[in-house]
Formats: structure tokens, sequence, C-alpha cells
């Protein structure tokens, strides 16, 4: 298992097929495929990686991909549709087929998602994935847009390159999900207990994370005893009940920060912390560095800011 917890499927994917095309962008836009190969080419496997920066869409033209994510075994086959959402291990099988991966920081994706409007399913969860079969012509338009946007990454940076790039990335995921929207999502039910609890713990997660961070709220709404989420999250997180709630805290306050709307203090209030002094500390405990350094590195204001300079 690879222990870097900041590497991408894409660049794992590069790293075991030196044959593939990769590109990145700031370290917040990739870029994978393979489709300049002919039939369906080998894709070798690839060591388990955990991505928890990250929202992936996988799309496969021809072929089939064999993929294990969080420990749930995935087969996408002609004109499959994946995303796979932050803080999420996944782990390439030995595959044949033409694919395309791309991905893109969670603020930066969040923050599109909120411009163009989508499922309230993708701006909300993490350690999860979503899975559709779409048409032969959908996945001729997705493949087009992905082609844009392959374009747009592999131009010299012009003042307005980013910008470009971002409204690349809505009309890609307008079509996304245009065709999600009429397309049954294929289901991974499982019938054992522990995936039973930790999937109702991540539903309840994402409506009560702004005013709750404590493992036992979560097992009393659920009715079941605290260690049951702790045995479900180490088993397909890898991780405490309380690192997971922790880090899908600071999942949704980055994508408030990056926005710039708020001051530190606002958003200590938004999220129900005491004052904004334990607010800073909570932060710097779980990421290593303030809010307000992330704000002055990362916020979308800035990212303007940079674009217009001489």
């Amino acid at each position: 298992m690879n222990d870097s917890l900041d590497m991408m499927l894409s660049q794992s994917l590069h790293a075991s097929n030196p044959g593939l095309f990769f590109t990145i962008l700031q370290q917040n836009y990739y870029c994978c495929d393979n489709m300049q190969r002919l039939n369906d080419p080998k894709i070798n496997p690839c060591s388990t990686i955990y991505n928890d920066n990250y929202h992936c869409v996988i799309s496969v033209q021809h072929g089939t991909m064999n993929l294990v994510i969080n420990g749930q075994e995935v087969k996408l086959k002609s004109n499959d549709f994946l995303v796979i959402m932050p803080f999420t291990r996944i782990e390439v099988l030995t595959s044949f087929c033409s694919f395309f991966t791309c991905a893109i920081t969670n603020y930066i994706a969040l923050d599109i998602y909120n411009m163009i409007g989508t499922p309230i399913t993708f701006s909300e969860n993490c350690y999860t994935f979503h899975h559709y079969h779409f048409h032969p012509q959908q996945t001729d338009m997705i493949v087009n847009d992905y082609l844009r946007l392959k374009n747009i990454m592999l131009r010299q940076e012009t003042s307005l390159h980013e910008e470009m790039l971002k409204a690349g990335i809505g009309i890609f995921f307008a079509h996304m999900f245009s065709f999600i929207a009429v397309t049954n999502k294929i289901e991974y039910k499982s019938p054992i207990f522990l995936r039973q609890v930790f999937d109702k713990f991540l539903l309840a997660l994402s409506q009560h994370y702004a005013t709750e961070r404590k493992v036992e709220f979560y097992a009393n709404l659920l009715g079941v005893p605290s260690k049951h989420i702790t045995t479900a999250t180490n088993r397909y997180a890898e991780k405490t009940a309380s690192r997971v709630i922790n880090e899908y805290v600071i999942f949704k306050i980055k994508a408030v920060l990056y926005n710039n709307q708020l001051s530190v203090k606002d958003v200590s209030d938004m999220f129900n912390f005491p004052s904004q002094s334990f607010f800073g500390r909570y932060f710097k405990r779980v990421t290593g560095y303030s809010p307000a350094r992330f704000m002055s590195k990362h916020s979308k204001k800035l990212s303007k800011q940079k674009t217009f300079l001489p």
C-alpha cells in the first residue's frame, strides 16, 4: 500500500503504465488517458493509493476496467462513467480498455458544482463513488468535452488559462449531470451489517457535520454502539470514526474558505465552534496549518488576482 496521502489515481496509473498520456496543472487539475492506443490496451495494476483531495471521474469507452474502491470491487464496462469522491482508497487491477480519467481539487470542484447546480449527493458525499452507464452518444459527448479540457491543459499558460479551464470543466460537468439525471445509477448495496453502518454514518454526517463532531451523537442517531461505527470506519476507510468526522468537516470548511466570501470568524460561527481561536486550533490540528494560511494560498479571490498579474 502506498502511504502518500496526496497521490492521485492518474499519478499512480502513470507510474505503473508509463505509456499513458498524463498532464497536471498547478497540482489542482489532472488528465490521464490511453485513447491514442489502438483496440483495448492492457492496463497494468497499480498499488492501492489514497485519494484525499480530489473529485475524480473515469470514463471507459471500450473494454473493461477493474477497480477496488474502499474495499468494494467495481467493474467498468464500455460506456460506463464513474465519479470518485475524496477520501477513497483506490486500487486498479489488471484491465483491458480505452479510458480517460481527470481529477480536480475538491474545493474547486465543489465551487464549480455550486455554479452549475448539481445533485446534493455530489456536493455532500465523501468516502464513496457513483457509477453510471451512458448511451454511446453520451459517451462521445463526454469524450469530446474531455479532449477540450486536455487541449486547454496543454496550451502555454496565458493570463486567462485557469479561467478557460474552469469554463471547460463547467461544460463537462453540465453535460455529465444532464446525462445522470436520466440514467439509472448502478447501486452497490451490501448485505454486510458493518457496510450498512458505514453508509448510514456517512449519510448522517453529510446532514449534521456543521453542528455535530462527536461519534456518540451519530451512534445514538443510528441506534448502534459507538464501537460499531469505529469498527466500520476502520474497515472501510482505514481511519477512526473521529478522524472521518474531522476530515469531512475540514473538507466542507475548505470549500467555504476557498470562496473567500466570509471572514474566519464568520466561518467559525457557521460551523458552530465556540470561538474563533478554538476553530483555528481545530483546523490546524487536522491540517497542519491555519485557516488564514489556507486562504492566503488557495482562495478563489487570490487565484483571480494572480490571473491578471502582468
